[in-house]
């Protein structure tokens, strides 16, 4: 019950802060609102719907939780480089699979890479099976090393560290904390030599520093072998969040009713170089403050703990590698969406659905 409060809140402060932008602000419905808001509509609709079909049926969740892992298919392009050629996937650029945006594409494959990873950290009886998550996790953290999404691997690399103290603190003792270190150490260190060479400089330059455009650098310097340090040239600048998150944090804090789903306004904002900014928070939860005000962002923070609860919960009473792999995959997608909009993100209201609701059992 409180769960569908906090829902009903939810939907009740965008509309209530679209309200407020329309006929207090004075802020114009145009196609974009709509389609913004049709998208986060979907979104609730899909989320209730997997709530409601999961409920207590076990072969329900189960279908829905293993259908987010059809993506672990992208990895034959990790595999076979040149059948990327086919695909028009260029290995001297983002790998974005058939979304056309990374960070859309680095959330898709964190629900796999998550999985694979918790399983290949428990004891099997059949070796090979576990060799085989290994190596499906390795091929999988080396496809998110391709997208080169600072999202999805500042995401990718805190949940695993995450997944591997939750899974050695649970019937502690040395080995198993320093066997499972050392596993997760090879998936990393297997995934990143899987990488096809340009991109492992652009993920190493990435990692460096903040500017943005390192992949046509490197396809420029390739023969040096330079890595960019410091001040941007003129045909590169500095990552955009760090003027945009500060910008919007200022926005939301005079608008506590929000302004509904005007994600998009034209503000105006310039980067380093005087260049006009893709504008939106390019923050899940200052996007939902800034819909649906503090309302809106309390009412979803409740919903995400409430499902964090819920899965410790299932986590004490049966220790599964299901379960924690979906503790794992929920921690990695909280941390993932604070580097874009992502309320039409189905994917991520998938996973937060299954975890209120997870009956799922090896």
């Amino acid at each position: 019950r409180k769960i569908w409060i906090a829902l009903s809140c939810l939907v009740f402060s965008v509309l209530l802060g679209w309200f407020v932008a329309v006929f207090v602000k004075n802020v114009p419905i145009n196609l974009n609102v709509i389609l913004e808001f049709g998208s986060f509509v979907i979104s609730i609709v899909i989320f209730v719907l997997v709530l409601f079909y999961t409920k207590n049926d076990q072969i329900y969740a189960k279908k829905y939780f293993y259908a987010l892992l059809a993506p672990t298919f992208y990895i034959i392009f990790i595999l076979f480089h040149g059948m990327s050629n086919y695909f028009n996937f260029n290995l001297n650029s983002h790998f974005l699979g058939f979304t056309g945006n990374p960070n859309m594409i680095s959330k898709i494959l964190l629900i796999p890479a998550l999985f694979f990873i918790t399983n290949a950290l428990f004891e099997l009886r059949n070796k090979w099976l576990k060799v085989g998550y290994i190596f499906i996790s390795s091929a999988l953290v080396a496809l998110l090393f391709w997208v080169a999404s600072r999202g999805g691997l500042v995401s990718l690399i805190i949940s695993s560290i995450f997944i591997w103290l939750v899974f050695s603190f649970h019937n502690f003792n040395w080995k198993k904390l320093f066997s499972n270190g050392i596993i997760i150490f090879f998936i990393f260190l297997i995934g990143f030599s899987m990488v096809p060479y340009s991109r492992k400089q652009a993920v190493v330059n990435r990692a460096l520093n903040t500017i943005v455009g390192q992949s046509v650098f490197f396809s420029e310097k390739d023969k040096s072998k330079d890595i960019v340090i410091g001040k941007p040239n003129k045909d590169q600048f500095v990552e955009p969040r760090l003027s945009i998150w500060p910008f919007y944090l200022r926005y939301v804090l005079v608008n506590p009713l929000g302004i509904g789903p005007n994600t998009h306004m034209n503000f105006g904002l310039t980067d380093s170089n005087g260049e006009y900014l893709n504008l939106g928070p390019h923050n899940t939860y200052i996007q939902i403050w800034l819909w649906g005000g503090l309302l809106g962002l309390l009412s979803f923070l409740y919903i995400l703990f409430s499902a964090f609860k819920n899965l410790k919960i299932k986590l004490q009473s049966n220790f599964n590698s299901t379960v924690a792999a979906l503790v794992g995959i929920l921690f990695a997608l909280s941390i993932a969406i604070m580097f874009d909009d992502s309320l039409s993100s189905y994917w991520f209201f998938i996973v937060l659905a299954l975890s209120l609701k997870n009956t799922i059992t090896n």
